[in-house]
């Protein structure tokens, strides 16, 4: 065995260099090595090979595995040792659901680093949270290895469970549904964030929802809609707020897994988002009228567009034309329809199908589009729209029911399989109140209350108990007591008085909400 012999002189350098790390600030201050862990290590195991303990995490709020944590918690982690501050930021700390990085703020003080969310957490949802070695103590001695742990956020409340639906709104494969007590909820398809909870957006399906899950812990929604990929609400005091995929009008475009406010306006009150391509029409409670997003058919309407490039898109609101007595739009693939407050009818976009309506157009191979409105009929004397893919419905004021465009599969409700470039009736019908156009299916509510489906039934959209196609109006069931409907691609959501939500059709992505991926050919109720 060799000797190792420590002079006077190595001893002094030694007893200096001890003074140093004890004199040493901590992370906001402190001097640390008072804990009773300071002398140990935990996760991540061994030294630095010179004799120095290794940073470690010694525990965490939640601890691994928790389950029923509160949504608005804050992440926590205790080290062994101070942690020198410029090594704790979002490239150090990370919380992810699924694919998904959780933003939020990372803060420390002395041992201990406290991550806060930016939004409040998913109900029932669980969370990844990771510290990579990229933090450091004092001293300069990293985390030995990148510490991992797991955790499970609480389900939904008891008081928002026995509130009654409110409204609802259908996208391509997923719904948005506001409750009665003001909180936001949706459930289907997450492949592009769409649901807003803060998971998905990879892609994939693994984090669609087959049961409804709450949006953030706000009860102050107030209306909804929902697109292809995207989402968009209105809270009560005006301001609009959008996610997923696409342009949500804020000056970027890209991946948005939590809703973000659009702009700082708090006036906003009547949005519709496009069935396929990513853009927005909305009116405001002045009466003026404002469009964003995609404009290759000339769909925002502000006379530009409709080359078919993305040369004249708009990342954020741009207003269409200066009148400000616009009152009720409606977005479909890439055309939009509107009423304003005179009653008038007015359509812009693209025109392949005739679905702009103002008897030109028609021709698949030319989508003849307009880029500014032109006004549809003589008449002032419309209450309601609906657009579909290629279509539109709407109601007069004598409750007579008329659409135009594409009808392959008699989604006009004439009794004809005839596209139309100008609005016909749907049969002799009066009575009709209000209407919703899907992909290729078509529903409405008529003033007793009663609920009528035609069109496309191949995954039982109709709700009729067949896959057969109507080209007229057909009545679903017997019950009296429907007050609205919404329609999205092969599915079909509807509301009661009593304030419960039924849904019918497909549920690949669980956008029936009934617990299942289940097909439906006769309405069952959301969970």
């Amino acid at each position: 065995m060799r000797h190792v012999r420590i002079n006077r002189y190595t001893l002094y350098l030694a007893l200096l260099m001890i003074i140093f790390v004890a004199v040493l600030p901590g992370c906001g201050g402190g001097s640390g090595g008072d804990s009773p862990e300071a002398a140990g290590g935990s996760s991540g195991g061994g030294g630095s090979g010179t004799g120095e303990s290794a940073l470690s995490v010694t525990s965490t709020i939640p601890e691994n595995g928790a389950v029923d944590v509160p949504t608005d918690t804050a992440i926590e982690i205790a080290f062994n040792e101070d942690i020198e501050p410029g090594t704790v930021s979002l490239s150090t700390i990370f919380l992810h659901s699924g694919n998904a990085a959780i933003p939020g703020k990372a803060t420390c003080s002395e041992d201990r680093v406290v991550f806060t969310p930016e939004h409040p957490l998913s109900q029932s949802a669980v969370y990844t949270a990771r510290v990579t070695t990229g933090v450091k103590d004092t001293a300069g001695i990293p985390l030995a290895s990148d510490y991992t742990w797991k955790f499970t956020t609480m389900g939904q409340t008891a008081s928002s469970a026995q509130s009654k639906w409110a409204a609802a709104a259908a996208g391509e494969s997923h719904v948005l549904a506001v409750k009665t007590d003001g909180t936001l909820w949706a459930w289907g398809c997450n492949a592009s964030g769409q649901l807003g909870n803060g998971e998905g957006g990879d892609g994939t399906h693994a984090f669609d929802r087959s049961a409804p899950v709450r949006v953030g812990q706000g009860a102050d929604w107030a209306a909804v809609t929902a697109g292809q990929l995207s989402s968009l609400a209105i809270r009560d005091n005006g301001t609009l707020w959008a996610w997923g995929r696409g342009t949500p009008g804020d000056g970027t475009t890209g991946l948005n897994v939590f809703p973000i406010q659009v702009g700082s306006d708090h006036d906003w009150s009547y949005p519709d988002t496009g069935l396929v391509h990513s853009f927005t029409v909305a009116v405001k409670t002045g009466g003026t009228l404002w469009a964003w997003g995609r404009n290759a058919s000339g769909q925002l309407g502000d006379g530009t567009g409709g080359d078919h490039t993305t040369d004249h898109d708009s990342l954020v609101p741009v207003q269409v034309g200066t009148d400000d007595d616009w009152d009720i739009v409606a977005a479909g693939k890439d055309h939009v329809t509107a009423i304003r407050t005179d009653g008038s009818l007015w359509a812009w976009g693209c025109n392949n199908h005739g679905q702009v309506g103002d008897g030109t157009g028609g021709d698949p191979e030319d989508d003849f589009p307009l880029s500014a409105p032109v006004p549809l009929e003589p008449d002032a004397d419309w209450i309601a729209i609906s657009n579909g893919i290629h279509y539109s419905l709407a109601i007069r004021s004598d409750g007579s029911l008329w659409g135009w465009g594409y009808n392959w599969h008699g989604q006009l409700g004439d009794g004809t399989r005839i596209s139309r470039n100008v609005p016909v009736r749907a049969g002799s019908d009066t009575g009709w109140e209000s209407v919703a156009a899907g992909w290729d299916h078509s529903a409405a509510i008529k003033e007793d209350g009663t609920l009528w489906t035609w069109g496309s039934n191949n995954a039982g959209q109709l709700g009729d108990g067949t896959r057969d196609e109507r080209h007229s109006p057909r009545q679903v069931g017997a019950s009296r007591n429907w007050v609205a409907v919404t329609a999205g691609k092969y599915y079909t959501l509807a509301l009661q008085d009593d304030g419960s939500l039924w849904a019918w059709g497909t549920n690949a992505c669980g956008q029936l909400g009934d617990g299942t991926r289940d097909e439906r050919l006769t309405p069952v109720t959301v969970r």
